[in-house]
């Protein structure tokens, strides 16, 4: 055994995010098992997160009066502090909302992609970007055209997958983090 100090803050860093990518694998599997109440919790969450960050920035904006658009700073504020109450109060409409933006960000991104394959700049990955960018478009398209019966599902199914995704990438990280220590 050795008593390298680096190497024992390496062990344990790569054991932690072992196990904290289990517990993501975890939640992964319930948001998409319940992806409906996920869903709902992903609302919920961002809500709380736009509450505080109206907060945090209305305390900013008048703590930090020295610099420049102390107003838009504020009007920035006041708007996220005003959307994440609302969001907050009405977690249905703010998953709609939330997911017509899911829709938009998909479909924007699609049709970037799709342009970006016409330039010969980009060479082989012509083909890759056209396809990717085809298949976010028809995901936003699908999102968007129905978005009343997307809106309980497609939130809780974005981030279950990522959770998962994220699991499984944190534990074979900490697994290849392992071999090149040995």
């Amino acid at each position: 055994m050795t008593s390298d100090p680096i190497e024992q803050v390496g062990r344990g860093l790569r054991l932690v995010s072992s196990l904290y990518g289990v517990l993501m694998i975890i939640i992964g599997i319930a948001a998409l098992a319940l992806p409906v109440v996920s869903t709902f919790a992903t609302v919920l969450v961002i809500g709380i997160v736009m509450i505080a960050g109206g907060i945090v920035g209305l305390i900013a904006t008048f703590t930090e009066r020295k610099s420049g658009g102390v107003w838009l700073n504020a009007l920035w504020s006041i708007m996220a502090l005003g959307l994440g109450i609302w969001i907050v109060a009405q977690p249905g409409i703010g998953a709609v909302s939330l997911t017509m933006l899911v829709g938009a960000v998909l479909v924007a991104r699609g049709i970037t992609g799709i342009v970006l394959a016409f330039d010969s700049r980009y060479g082989s990955s012509r083909f890759w970007l056209g396809l990717g960018g085809l298949l976010s478009l028809l995901l936003g398209g699908l999102v968007l055209f129905n978005l009343m019966e997307m809106a309980g599902l497609t939130l809780g199914t974005i981030v279950g997958v990522d959770f998962l995704v994220t699991g499984v990438s944190l534990i074979i990280a900490s697994m290849m983090g392992r071999r090149s220590a040995d």
